[in-house]
């Protein structure tokens, strides 16, 4: 794998992460996990918070490899 094919997949995978931030904090859809016995519970601050540090953490990528 190149630098290049790197920066492909980092920004790749900022730009999902982003467009799931979008979708779960400012368009407010909620993120349900539905449990073996049918239950669901409502999982979308976790969604959220995780996608915020995946967006950094490929934008600190893309800035090293760039």
């Amino acid at each position: 794998m190149t630098k290049d094919d790197l920066l492909v997949w980092a920004s790749q995978e900022r730009a999902e992460a982003l467009r799931q931030l979008n979708l779960f904090g400012a368009v407010g859809i909620k993120a349900l996990l539905q449990m073996p016995d049918g239950t669901t519970q409502e999982i979308t601050a976790g969604v959220v918070e995780h996608q915020t540090r995946n967006a950094a953490a490929f934008e600190y990528l893309i800035a090293v490899l760039s």
